[in-house]
């Protein structure tokens, strides 16, 4: 049982000072080159920044934005914040200015910490509306003007080393972090939902400890792991993961950026990674396309090595023989992928979103264990999780230990426990239409358990179409199976209401130009090859072959082409990647009545 009077930073200083001050806890990048905290030397910049803070009248219970991309003063200022008691609100760093404004006024923001001139910039333009804020930080060196109350961060941290003793500042901020307890709010965290305004998702120092540590329960991190965080720290999910490392003792790798990604697996060479599914498919589509050029010999070889290995992850317990001509194509093949990915790698633990179970199989097959995990903000938000001991391909696995999983009549997934929110910021009727009085939290997912116990989503409430027919459809798992063709690179399924479905694609733009001139059609422009209707015949009959299982209801009778991908900026994509449906379908009004 955890002591109430405790909280999520002094859990972590606990473990700190339990492997040892001086040991090595963080890792980043700066000018390119590799840096590394102790314990102690991150436990003074943040008492550094909390004493800023402070001084300048923000207290418990006030709110400071932090907009900013995965970086070291990311880290510093969640933890600054979070050790007093202040509540932090993480935004996306590719928020619109208006999506800022809703956001820090909703919470009655008092600062806001920035990464660079261009986040100071979308501040700037509404600074006039937001009534509450006093001051803002900016990351990035070379940018300050105090008289508009202004500060660089650099510059805080130097000056204040300078007039305060940083180990005396340190035992301050413990003694104040006293005042912190499990009920206290720890974080504001604005769903990015599909539809209407964002809501603050209330997390508490309760809701965080208690996923930590079911989390911890799983057995999948100990503390001689290596983990390398890359996806958006301002998202739950990447949030808790990195919370669990330091909390166990592991050490966290802050990576440069999407972009240095492969180079900084091969430097850090991480135990464990976290990732979506969208970037699983594309790793494991760009794989898959060096086989397809290797020459014909050996392709041949490759793909009755990766045929061997997925019919062997049916088996509960391969022979002898069997494992042996595994090890033979371990070091022939299977190694050479992995030494891409670092070669240390033992989970890869996936999130956000569904992984096709195709995908799941290919990676494991190359010996690369991918955990998928199922959550959400609202629940802090791990649910449930594979166990390396109990992983079955297709499922989110069984709940964490002290989370408990019902699945209603209508088969909604609810969940409760102490990872559950404290409800919605400002917003009761949210609150009490989400939570009931049982405390039983509403996901609006579709699941069911399977014979083992593993938890396997099948769809949303709200995205059910019912056909003219009367034909009930779930159209996420069907949007899943389609995305597996090469062609996809994500399809919108619509058909409320009317005799059969359509989808709506935004192709992979690679893979247009390589048929097109497999078709002898001159790529031109993606508005007139998407028009085509040799392509288009294509492209339809390789999204049959995927859909070909399916019920004849189920199946996408008609397509069109999107000339311009979706995307976050577009409009169509949620931060998390997660398609808008309603954005898509206003947005695409015509197409779809084109295709009816």
């Amino acid at each position: 049982m955890t002591d109430k009077n405790t909280s999520l930073f002094k859990l972590f200083h606990k473990a700190g000072s339990d492997k040892g001050l001086e040991s090595k806890c963080l890792s980043f990048y700066k000018d390119g080159n590799l840096n590394t905290f102790t314990y102690n030397e991150l436990f003074k910049k943040v008492a550094l920044l909390n004493k800023f803070l402070s001084i300048h009248g923000v207290k418990q219970g006030d709110r400071v934005g932090i907009v900013s991309e995965n970086r070291l003063e990311w880290t510093i200022s969640d933890l600054a914040t979070i050790s007093t008691g202040i509540i932090n609100v993480p935004t996306f760093p590719n928020f619109t200015s208006d999506q800022q404004q809703y956001i820090f006024n909703d919470c009655d923001a008092k600062a806001v910490i920035v990464s660079s001139k261009l986040q100071l910039d979308k501040i700037l333009s509404i600074r006039s509306e937001l009534e509450h804020l006093k001051f803002i930080i900016v990351i990035d060196e070379g940018i300050e003007d105090l008289e508009n109350s202004i500060y660089s961060f650099e510059k805080i941290l130097k000056q204040y080393e300078k007039e305060y003793n940083t180990d005396n500042l340190i035992a301050d901020l413990l003694s104040n972090a006293e005042n912190v307890n499990l009920e206290s709010t720890l974080t504001l965290i604005y769903t990015s939902g599909t539809t209407g305004n964002p809501k603050g998702v209330i997390l508490t120092n309760r809701n965080l400890v208690s996923n930590v540590k079911s989390i911890q329960k799983a057995e999948v991190i100990d503390n001689s792991d290596s983990f390398l965080s890359f996806l958006p720290m301002c998202h739950a999910y990447e949030r808790c993961v990195t919370y669990t490392f330091f909390l166990t003792g592991a050490v966290v790798t802050i990576a440069q950026s999407l972009d240095t990604l492969t180079s900084n697996i091969n430097e850090v060479k991480p135990t464990i990674v976290t990732a979506v599914p969208k970037l699983l498919e594309t790793i494991s589509n760009k794989v898959n396309n060096a086989f397809k050029n290797e020459w014909d010999s050996k392709k041949k070889i490759i793909y009755k090595a990766l045929d061997y290995s997925k019919r062997l992850l049916e088996k509960e317990k391969p022979s002898f023989a069997q494992s042996l001509k595994l090890r033979i194509y371990d070091r022939l093949i299977y190694s050479k992928v992995r030494s891409k990915l670092g070669g240390n790698i033992k989970y890869i633990i996936s999130g956000g979103a569904a992984l096709h179970p195709e995908v799941q199989k290919f990676f494991h097959s190359v010996g690369l264990n991918i955990l998928q995990g199922y959550g959400l903000t609202e629940c802090s938000p791990v649910v449930s999780v594979n166990r390396p001991n109990n992983l079955e391909i297709g499922t989110v696995g069984p709940p964490l230990d002290d989370v408990e999983v019902e699945i209603e009549d209508n088969g909604e997934i609810l969940v409760r426990g102490d990872l559950v929110m404290k409800g919605y910021w400002h917003d009761d009727f949210a609150t009490k239409s989400s939570i009931d009085d049982h405390g039983w939290y509403y996901t609006g997912d579709i699941g069911e358990f399977t014979n083992s116990g593993s938890l396997k989503i099948t769809g949303r409430i709200k995205s059910i179409i019912v056909t003219s027919g009367g034909k009930n459809i779930s159209p996420a798992p069907i949007e899943d199976l389609i995305r597996m063709s090469d062609f996809v690179e994500y399809i919108a399924i619509f058909g409320e209401g009317k005799d059969y479905l359509i989808g709506l694609v935004s192709p992979d733009g690679d893979a247009l130009k390589s048929l097109s001139s497999s078709l002898g059609i001159e790529y031109d422009k993606m508005e007139t090859i998407i028009q085509n209707k040799k392509v288009l015949s294509a492209i339809k009959k390789d999204i049959d072959i995927h859909q070909s299982s399916l019920s004849k209801f189920e199946r996408v009778r008609k397509i069109s082409l999107v000339s311009t991908p979706f995307s976050i900026d577009g409009g169509e994509l949620t931060p998390k990647m997660s398609m808008k449906k309603n954005m898509i379908e206003k947005k695409y009004k015509h197409l779809i009545d084109e295709l009816y």
